[in-house]
Parts: C-alpha cells; structure tokens; sequence
C-alpha cells in the first residue's frame, strides 16, 4: 500500500504541476499553413515589434507515445514499449510532436504510474538460472484415459498439458519418459509441443523399459503451454489388439544458453544495493540526472532519498527503495515533460537555452529520444554553443541507428507511410494487396528516404529517381522484373513507369479511397505537402462525388462534371489537376491505361500554366519549383522545434525559414545540410517568457 501511494503521490505532483504552470495542451490541433498555433504558442502576449529579434518559445512539451517508448528504452534498457497503450497523440501541423497538442489526460497520470513500475521491474528483475520443471502425467490428467499406476494411459488420440513460466527468452528442451502398448502397422507416436509448435515420435519403449523422448524448442519468457500427446491411436476389432501411449511425466528445461543476467540491471546497479544508503545514494543521482535530462539539485535528491528511508523504515530492502524512488521519478514532470524554463518568465527579451536543455531539443529532434552520454558529456562541458560543434554532434547522431527515428517520425508523417497501418483497401477489389505487401511499399518509401538523410543527394532527387527499393514481392505487384530478394533491394526503374515518390504504392494507396483513387486526396497532399499550399475547406453543405455502381465514365470525367458546380470549382481547380497527373496509377499503386474501358487522361497544368502529363512530367516540374524547397524546409523546422511557424511582425521564423530555404536551394538541396542548418539556428538555440503566464481556471 505504501508504494501505491507513494506513487500515486508523484503522479498527483505531476497533474498539480502542470495545472499550475497552465502548459497542459489544449488537443485541438491546427491546420497545417494555418497560424492557429500562434495565440496559443505566445501565451496571448503581443510579440515584440520593430526589428525581428523574438525566437518565439515552445509551450512544455510532453513525450508524445514514441518519444517516451525510446526514452525508456534508452534510460534503462527495456524492451517494453508501455506508451503503446497511452491515448493516440494529436497531431497539429502535420506532425504528432507539436507541444501545443500535446494534452495530458487522468488516463495519462494512470497509465504513466503503471508504466513506471513496469518498465523499473523490467530493467532491475534479476539473471535467471536453468531450471527444470516437472509435470507427474497421472496428476496433471487429461479428458482423455486414465490414471495408470503411477503414470497416465492415453487410450486414444489427446493430450496432456500443462503451463509453465519461462523466465527468459531461449532454447527449452522438453523431455517426456514414455511407453506404449503396440498393435497395427506402425509404432505408437507422441508428440511433443511447445504452444503452437509440435513435434511427433516414434515410441518403441515397453512398461519393463520406458524410454525418454525429447525435444528443444524456441520459447519466449512469459506463461507458456506445454504439450504431451498421442497422435494415432488403432485398435483392430478383429483380434482386440490396441495400440495405447503411457506417460510416466514430462519436464521442460532451460533456458538452455545456461545462467542469464539482466544486462540492463548490470548497467543500472553499478553497486550492490544492499550494501547501503551510500551506494543508493550514487545509484539513484546517475539515475536522476539521464532520467531527468540534467544535474539534480541537492533538495530534489534530498526528496527522492525520502523515499528510499520511508520504505526502508516500512522494513523492505534498500533495492526496494531504490525501484520505488525511480519509479516516483518517472511520474514527476521532469521526466514527462522536455522541460524549458525561462529565468524571468515574465519577460519577452530572448535567452539561449541552458546546455541541457539544448541537447534535449537536439536528441528528440533527431532521435525522438534522450541524449546520450556523448551528448550529455558535451552538454557538460558547456561545448554546445559553437556551429562547429553542434554540426560534429549531428554528424554523429545521424550515423546512430537511433536517427532511424527521424526517418520513421519526420518522414512516416511528412510522407504518409504511418496512415498505412490506418487504411484497407477493398480486399474484393484488390485481392492482391496484404500485410506483406503494405510492409515492402513502407519499407521502399523508408529506405529511399535514408538514403536522402544519410547521403549526398539533392532532395529533389526524391521526385525524380531512377531507382527504388522493391523485394520480389512489390516488383510482381509493380510489374516489374523481380530482384531476386525477398527483402528490399535497389534496383534501378529507369525507362519504366517508376521513378520518384509520387510513383510509389505507400503514397498511392493511402490518398486513394477503398475501392478508387482520389485525384482529388492526391492533389490535396501534393499541394499540402510538397508545396505548403493548404486549399480551402469545402464550402458547407457540398457533396462529395457520389458512388455509381456502373461509373458512366473516367473518374476524370465524372471529377469534372462535379467541378463545373461554382462552389466546387474554387478547390477542386487546385487539388484535381495534380491529383490527375498520378491517374495512371489505381488505389494500390498498380499502373494502368485505361479506367471504366476508356483511356487515361493524365495531364494537367498549374494554375500559373505550367503542363504536364504524367507522374514524370509532374514531379519533373516540382522538383523544379522553389516553394518545394521552402516547403520541405518549413516542415523540418515546424518538426524540429515542436511548434507551428509565426509569421508575426518582430518575430524571427519568418526570416530564419526563408534564409534556411535559400541556403537549402543554393546548396544542391542535400537534406543532411538542412538538418545541420535547423540545429544550428537561432531559433532552434533560443526562447523567450511571456508577459503573463497562463492560468487555469
């Protein structure tokens, strides 16, 4: 009961702090290119006028369901990923990490106190030995036969089971001591299993001679089923003779890699507890200060080593103050919350971000992540002030494996590849598309951007590449020649109807509908996210395109015959003439040359006159425009800095997103470099208070 409380007491510090600071999200998210975060993000303070010097300031900012999965792997080495089961994360501006939206529920205080006392077990449980254990047949039974002597007859075909806890994942072997009475051609056999995996033998053993038949199996740590059966049971009515399987018992042993440790305990526990407060003490301070993302003040040491004594006085172990006082420390909002603080909140002049705070920001943003020890050591060291520096520091950050989060998060949201998990295309429609295939038209769109984020290339390359990533699967689906590779591979498209993003299955399928393409989805995205341009909302009251059982003809035509509606027109003018340049290709990215037996139109022109006609022609052209690089930079900084673009007079985003575009667009539009230009922005580096600190009612 005393640890309940006690950390239900931190979650309660935590719902009171941030009802006290007034930096709980509100959940509405804005529209991307919309400046509905800008009341919001400033607090209802003016912004400075005259010269552009304000650098704005980020509202506090939650982990969001992947930040806080990967921190707690990186904290303490677990496997498990409790954010999981938190409330799906609004999204504001495109992106799941903008603070404002960032919204902290009663589930959330729940499930965070849950979570810290899973993910803290998890990393401390201890080492598991090789174990055996042992099932007496005639005491674990069976619906099938009966008790015999001191083992168990199976008269016909069933099995004896039994659950046991597996301690660790590993090998297990499981042995069963058996015999059997014989009639028929064939011996009796039994088989072994290990939940859904089963092996069967041969049994030659007589009562005078059991004999042990065993097996090794893969099993993972958790409650596990354990199987002994008899699989061909004959009897001949002839002459009576009956063949019958007996079990004297089974037992499964392992893990068979011999002791295991705990690698995170090993890492966490650099002492033994249990030689007292001292090694607590040193404990629980390194603890702290990478779960916390800064040094710890002596008082908040002071608090945490309460703890430890309160449940020491309770007549518990100094390992079990240790586990209570981390788990308090993953409920507080230090470890929640990326915490900011302005040294005078009230006032509006700009201030660069402590150190600490600084390589927050720089690990979240590439890794959505806590900073490592290279970086906490910089940070230390009071190194991160200098270009020079932080440029090193991205460098080596984006040669981690860790920076394959900026792939799977900027990327997945930038790019759509997250809302394939979302959308099902009609399975009677297309019977071709699967869980497979949706997992290799990811997988091409996620290694084609790595390649932009780890490489030289031009981004613009991105909309005009000769080359792709294709397993034999999604090459089949293509139509193209398969690579011989069941798992991703580059193959060169040149010459083909492939080439570029807008020609790929995971962008395809999921701006389509169920059972069609959307011209005008595609269009939209085009537009939104290539270009930053948002269309208006529909007037109320439209419709939309209403379903014909038997289309009267292209969707082209029955698009256009909706667009010649005034209302309509003034949207669908923007978003269908793009979104036709990508009719050749269907709701799941296979490309076509006909629809409703006629043949596809896919050309179009920009509403300034330039033409196309295709996908080539149409990601020819915008590679070419420049709103395509200012597009993309303003979408890596809204994403890096967790906030929508101010375009406020006296404020410095709208000056520092069109320097960065100019020099992304002059230096070859090479992704990596732009992602060193946001990290070493004045923005990026600074915040500002605000004249009057929000209040809840």
């Amino acid at each position: 009961m005393m640890y309940r409380r006690t950390v239900a007491w931190a979650g309660g510090f935590l719902l009171a702090f941030t009802a006290c600071t007034g930096q709980v999200g509100s959940g509405s998210a804005p529209a991307p290119g919309t400046g509905g975060a800008g009341a919001s993000m400033m607090g209802g303070s003016p912004a400075p006028t005259g010269p552009a010097t304000d650098p704005g300031r980020v509202t506090l900012h939650r982990l969001n369901r992947v930040e806080y999965n990967n921190t707690v792997r990186d904290l303490l080495g677990t496997t498990l990923r409790p954010a999981d089961e938190f409330p799906s994360d609004d999204r504001g501006y495109g992106f799941d990490n903008i603070a404002d939206v960032l919204s902290l529920s009663p589930l959330h205080i729940e499930l965070l106190q849950r979570s810290a006392q899973a993910v803290v077990d998890d990393a401390l449980r201890p080492g598991v030995d090789v174990t055996t254990t042992r099932f007496e047949a005639e005491t674990v039974g069976s619906p099938i036969g009966q008790a015999y002597k001191q083992a168990w007859l199976l008269w016909s075909n069933g099995e004896l089971v039994a659950t046991f806890k597996a301690p660790a994942d590993g090998t297990y072997k499981l042995r069963a001591r058996a015999w059997a009475q014989q009639a028929g051609a064939e011996l009796a056999k039994l088989s072994l299993g290990v939940d859904a995996a089963t092996k069967v033998f041969d049994v030659k053993a007589n009562e005078v001679m059991p004999e042990i038949v065993e097996s090794t199996f893969k099993v993972v740590a958790g409650n596990r089923t354990v199987r002994v059966g008899f699989t061909n049971d004959f009897v001949d009515t002839a002459t009576s003779a009956d063949r019958n399987l007996f079990v004297d018992y089974f037992e499964i042993e392992g893990p068979l890699e011999g002791p295991t440790r705990n690698p995170s305990r090993d890492r966490l526990l650099t002492c033994d507890p249990a030689s007292g407060e001292a090694c607590v003490d040193t404990l629980l301070r390194a603890f702290m200060r990478r779960a916390w993302r800064r040094p710890v003040t002596a008082d908040e040491m002071a608090r945490l080593m309460g703890v430890v004594r309160m449940v020491r006085a309770d007549g518990q172990s100094f390992e079990s103050g240790l586990k209570l006082a981390m788990q308090s420390a993953l409920v507080s909002p230090h470890f929640v919350f990326r915490v900011e603080l302005d040294p005078t909140p009230t006032s509006l002049v700009p201030h660069k971000l402590n150190p600490h705070e600084f390589a927050s920001r720089l690990s979240y943003f590439l890794w959505s992540s806590m900073p490592d020890d290279a970086l906490f050591a910089a940070a230390d060291a009071g190194r991160l002030s200098t270009p020079a520096e932080i440029k090193a520091q991205v460098a080596r950050m984006l040669a981690d494996a860790k920076a394959a989060a900026l792939i799977a998060n900027f990327g997945g949201q930038w790019l759509y590849t997250r809302k394939l998990d979302d959308h099902d295309p009609d399975a009677n429609v297309f019977p071709s598309y699967n869980p497979a295939l949706r997992e290799d038209m990811r997988d091409e769109t996620q290694l084609m951007f790595r390649d932009f984020v780890a490489g030289d290339i031009g981004i613009d390359k991105m909309l005009a590449s000769d080359t792709t990533y294709l397993t034999d699967r999604l090459a089949k689906h293509y139509g193209l020649p398969p690579p011989g590779s069941a798992v991703p591979k580059k193959v060169s498209v040149a010459g083909t109807n492939r080439g570029g993003f807008l020609t790929q299955g995971s962008l395809l399928t999921v701006t389509s509908y169920p059972t069609r393409t959307s011209p005008v989805q595609r269009g939209r995205w085009i537009l939104e996210q290539l270009l930053c341009i948002p269309p208006p909302p529909p007037p109320p009251g439209v419709e939309g395109l209403k379903p014909e059982d038997k289309p009267t003809g292209t969707l082209r035509e029955r698009l256009e015959l909706h667009r010649a509606n005034v209302v309509c027109a003034s949207c669908h003018a923007l978003m269908d003439p793009l979104g036709f340049g990508l009719e050749n290709y269907d709701a799941v990215g296979v490309y076509r040359s006909t629809d409703a037996g006629k043949t596809i139109d896919a050309s179009g022109k920009f509403p300034d006159g330039r033409a196309f006609n295709g996908a080539k022609q149409l990601s020819t052209v915008l590679a070419a425009d420049p709103r395509f690089a200012a597009c993309v930079t303003e979408q890596l900084y809204v994403y890096a800095l967790g906030r929508g673009v101010e375009h406020t007079a006296g404020h410095l985003d709208t000056q520092t997103v069109d320097g960065l575009a100019k020099g992304f667009l002059s230096g070859g539009l090479r992704l990596r470099t732009l992602l060193e230009s946001v990290a070493t922005s004045g923005t990026f580096a600074q915040r500002r208070g605000e004249l009057e600190p929000m209040r809840t009612p």
